[in-house]
């Protein structure tokens, strides 16, 4: 999330605005992905989970998002900017976290030590891993959009899922059936 507000902000002053809504050009979205690609990756996730949300993100702008929204999201008006900004959480950024959360989700199976201590463990981290990927590619947006219905200016969207009570209701009854 880091990656994209900053690289965002690069970009802005490259472009001209038209009246009409201009899609976030193809060249744009190149140079934020390699900008974006050079940055260390989270602490949650490996680089090569970063570069799948580099290119997925940078993929989706010029589909779903404008050069007058990323413009409107850089704005000091909070009226201006957190539409667009909650926008960009959920049809931008949601989409693209399956890698990044099946990578952190088979991470954090891994290091539980109720789990980590079975010989099947890598099987039942995996299975929890590609369930978890597999919810954000279906159902991110909609994960994040209730999210936002609750905090409107939640910033960190990822924190708020991995703390969401249904989120974490539907997260333990997948790793209950990655273990029978």
């Amino acid at each position: 999330m880091k990656y994209f507000l900053a690289f965002l902000l690069i970009l802005i002053p490259i472009q001209s605005f038209a009246q009409n809504q201009t899609m976030v050009t193809k060249e744009t979205a190149n140079t934020y992905f390699a900008n974006c690609v050079k940055q260390p990756p989270s602490e949650q996730f490996s680089k090569d989970a970063q570069n799948m949300l580099c290119a997925c993100t940078a993929a989706r702008m010029t589909q779903f998002f404008s050069m007058e929204e990323m413009q409107a999201m850089m704005s000091q008006d909070p009226a201006v900017a957190r539409p667009a900004y909650n926008k960009m959480l959920t049809h931008i950024y949601a989409p693209c976290m399956e890698t990044p959360a099946r990578e952190h989700y088979f991470n954090t199976c891994m290091a539980d030590t109720n789990v980590s201590t079975r010989s099947d463990a890598k099987k039942i981290c995996n299975c929890l891993g590609d369930n978890i990927g597999l919810y954000f590619r279906l159902h991110g947006p909609d994960l994040f959009r209730n999210i936002l219905k609750k905090n409107p200016n939640v910033t960190d969207p990822m924190a708020a899922a991995y703390s969401d009570p249904g989120f974490l209701a539907m997260a333990q009854t997948k790793l209950q059936s990655c273990l029978y």
